[in-house]
């Protein structure tokens, strides 16, 4: 990990987990997780699952994967025939999905929870970006789709910014979360940013469509630095985080995870396998957490 990927923090800075709020569920909580890539939901929400699944029911709590991560072009070269065809790609997506699933219902959920969106890895700031022009779908330069050809538990759509934003816009209205846990804006990771960018304006549009209460915001940062690829954070280095952060510690949640529950996520996270070479430094710091942490965002 390159030093120059990350804020130092003051040396005089010693942050030990009590000194953050600890994340309660309320009795009639619903928890919406967004995850850009599969894997995501758990690196970053894995425990809460498993923890929210011993008082509550799995029909509340929802999983979106927004893309299936097929642009990855170490996990295509390795688990494809050794070329970036596009079949390669569009194998890895499935793969990726069967990865997801296998992990998720180790942590307790079923196919049931989970939405697949299939949307393009990789292309989720160009469709931000591209807003104005939502007639015009985005080519996906690994898998050669158009439109989500393979979604799962969802409907197919030609790949624009407008569709996304419905997407979320019916998720919101239907499933009424109480808390929303999603990627932070200044993760590193363009995927990650414009997916914060995507669910927050959604949001915003479906408060003001249907008078949504307003849920709990809670974002996870995965990335740090220019190339996410390469770089990760120890979740676990308390100080890090914060300065990396640069919130204030009262606006960042924990939730401990109990030894029973690291068990579980470390099972989850070993269904990954396509990921290891890819995301591996990010899989084996969350395999080593003993808490998660989120920032609090404002509604």
């Amino acid at each position: 990990m390159s030093s120059k990927s990350h804020i130092a923090s003051p040396a005089h800075v010693n942050i030990r987990e009590d000194h953050f709020t600890p994340w309660k569920f309320s009795q009639r909580e619903r928890i919406l997780i967004i995850a850009p890539h599969p894997d995501d939901e758990v690196i970053a929400a894995g425990g809460v699952i498993a923890t929210f699944l011993e008082s509550h029911d799995p029909s509340d709590m929802r999983v979106i994967v927004i893309t299936n991560g097929d642009a990855s072009y170490i996990s295509a070269l390795i688990h494809g025939s050794h070329h970036f065809g596009k079949n390669n790609f569009r194998n890895l997506a499935i793969l990726r999905q069967h990865e997801s699933l296998n992990a998720i219902k180790i942590l307790g959920l079923s196919v049931q929870q989970i939405r697949f969106w299939g949307f393009p890895d990789r292309g989720l700031a160009a469709l931000w970006q591209g807003d104005k022009k939502t007639q015009i779908p985005y080519h996906s330069s690994t898998t050669g789709y158009e439109n989500s050809e393979q979604a799962l538990n969802s409907p197919i759509v030609p790949f624009t910014g407008e569709n996304l934003l419905e997407l979320f816009n019916k998720e919101f209205c239907e499933f009424r979360p109480t808390a929303v846990i999603l990627p932070h804006l200044k993760d590193a990771h363009s995927d990650h940013s414009a997916s914060a960018k995507f669910t927050l304006k959604a949001l915003r549009r479906c408060q003001t469509e249907t008078h949504l209460q307003a849920p709990m915001l809670l974002a996870y940062r995965i990335w740090f630095g220019g190339k996410p690829w390469l770089t990760g954070i120890r979740s676990n280095a308390l100080d890090q985080l914060s300065a990396n952060d640069g919130s204030p510690l009262a606006r960042i949640r924990c939730m401990p995870l109990t030894p029973e529950i690291q068990k579980l996520k470390r099972q989850a996270l070993q269904c990954y396998r396509s990921q290891k070479q890819a995301a591996g430094q990010a899989l084996r710091a969350a395999a080593q957490n003993t808490f998660e942490i989120f920032t609090l965002c404002a509604k």
